[in-house]
C-alpha cells in the first residue's frame, strides 16, 4: 500500500502544520498532534478541478479542490510561514495531486476532472480585465504627450499596454475552464504555472 503525504500549514488561524495522506482508495488529514480530523472517501469525489491561482503574495499558488454531493474541500501547495511570507510545497504537493487523482479516477469512473477557473466566474473576471485592460489604454491614450519628446512618450504607453498583453493572454489560457484526461492529461495541467 503506498502512501503519500504533504504538510502545510493554511493559515495564521492553525497552530500548526496539517498532514495529508493519500491512500490508494481515500485522502486522510491529520492534526499536528496526530489527531485524524477527516477523511474524504475517493468513491464519493464528484469532481476534481486543478487550477494555478495566484494571488497577491501567493504568486506560486495551485490549488486542487474536491467536490462531493454536500462538500468541498480545497487544498493549495502554499505553506502560511508569517505574515505575508508564504513558502512554496510544490515539490511534495504534486505527488499527492497525483495520487488523489488516480485514486479518485479508479475509485469512481463517473468523477469529473476539470482544470481552471469556474466558468461563471472566469468569464467575469474576464469581463472585468477586459474592460479594465480597455480602460487602462483609453487612459493612456488620453494622456497628453510630453512636450520636445513625442516619440518616448509615446514609446512607454505602448509599453505598458504591451507588457499587460502576455499577462493577460497567459491568464485567459492557464485559466480557461476545461476538462481533462486524469491518465493522458494531468501532467500538462500541472505544468500550467
Amino acid at each position: 500500500m503506498e502512501v503519500t503525504e504533504y504538510r502545510r500549514r493554511a493559515s495564521i488561524q492553525e497552530q500548526g502544520e496539517t498532514l495529508w495522506r493519500a491512500l490508494p482508495d481515500r485522502l486522510e488529514f491529520y492534526s499536528e498532534d496526530g489527531a485524524l480530523r477527516g477523511v474524504v472517501p475517493f468513491s464519493k469525489v464528484q469532481q476534481v478541478r486543478l487550477a494555478f491561482a495566484p494571488g497577491r503574495f501567493q504568486r506560486t499558488r495551485f490549488l486542487m479542490e474536491l467536490t462531493g454531493a454536500q462538500s468541498r474541500l480545497t487544498l493549495t501547495n502554499v505553506h502560511f510561514k508569517g505574515v505575508g511570507r508564504f513558502e512554496d510545497r510544490t515539490a511534495s504537493f504534486f505527488p499527492l495531486v497525483r495520487a488523489v487523482v488516480a485514486g479518485i479516477h479508479a475509485a469512481n469512473p463517473l468523477a469529473r476532472f476539470r482544470a481552471g477557473e469556474r466558468p461563471a466566474f472566469y468569464f467575469l473576471q474576464l469581463a472585468f480585465v477586459l474592460g479594465a485592460l480597455g480602460l487602462l489604454a483609453l487612459v493612456l491614450i488620453g494622456l497628453p504627450l510630453v512636450p520636445g519628446n513625442f516619440v518616448l512618450s509615446a514609446i512607454v504607453k505602448l509599453a505598458v499596454i504591451v507588457v499587460s498583453l502576455p499577462l493577460l493572454l497567459s491568464w485567459i489560457l492557464h485559466a480557461w475552464p476545461r476538462r481533462f484526461d486524469p491518465v493522458t492529461g494531468l501532467e500538462a495541467v500541472l505544468s500550467a504555472r
